[in-house]
C-alpha cells in the first residue's frame, strides 16, 4: 500500500529511481550514478549477496568495476510505491527487471525490487540508502558485478 504523498514529490522521488536506472544503463556514466546519491549514502546489495558500499567512494569503486566488466545493461522499473513520507524524507519501492551482458559474453537477468530511502536536498531529492532483493531465482551470474 502506498503512503499519502503530494503528487509533485511522488513524481520527483520516482525520478530518482529512473535517473539511477538510466545512469546504470549508460555504461560508464559513474557521475550520473553518483548524482542520484547523497555523499554519505549507503549502497547495500547484501540482499542479493554482494558487499555493501558506503559513500560516493564506495559506489564509485563498485561501478568502476561493473562498467569495466559489462557491455550492456537494460533496467525496467514498474510498480512504484511510496512506503514512507515525512515531508523531507521518504521511502520508495519499485519492481525491477534488469538485464546485462558482460564483456565475457555471460548474461544475467534480475527480477527484483529496489528500495530507496531519499531525502530532499538543495539539489532535489537524493538517495541516502539503496537496497534490493530478488523476486525470482537469478538467471545468469553476478560475477561481473563483484
Amino acid at each position: 500500500m502506498s503512503v499519502t504523498c503530494p503528487v509533485e514529490d511522488r513524481l520527483a522521488i520516482q525520478d530518482v529511481l529512473v535517473a539511477y536506472a538510466n545512469a546504470v544503463d549508460h555504461i560508464g556514466n559513474i557521475e550520473g550514478v553518483l548524482d542520484v546519491f547523497v555523499e554519505d549514502a549507503v549502497f547495500d546489495l547484501s540482499g542479493i549477496g554482494l558487499a555493501p558500499m558506503n559513500g560516493h567512494e564506495g559506489i564509485r569503486a563498485f561501478f568502476t568495476n561493473v562498467f569495466a566488466n559489462m557491455a550492456h545493461h537494460a533496467h525496467y522499473l514498474t510498480n512504484f510505491a511510496i512506503t514512507a513520507y515525512a515531508g523531507d524524507t521518504a521511502s520508495i519501492r519499485a519492481y525491477v527487471i534488469g538485464m546485462g551482458v558482460g564483456k565475457d559474453g555471460r548474461g544475467v537477468t534480475v527480477n527484483g525490487r529496489y528500495y530507496f530511502d531519499v531525502v530532499r536536498t538543495a539539489g532535489g531529492w537524493k538517495a541516502k540508502r539503496y537496497t534490493m532483493d530478488f523476486l525470482m531465482p537469478l538467471s545468469g551470474t553476478l560475477e561481473n558485478a563483484q
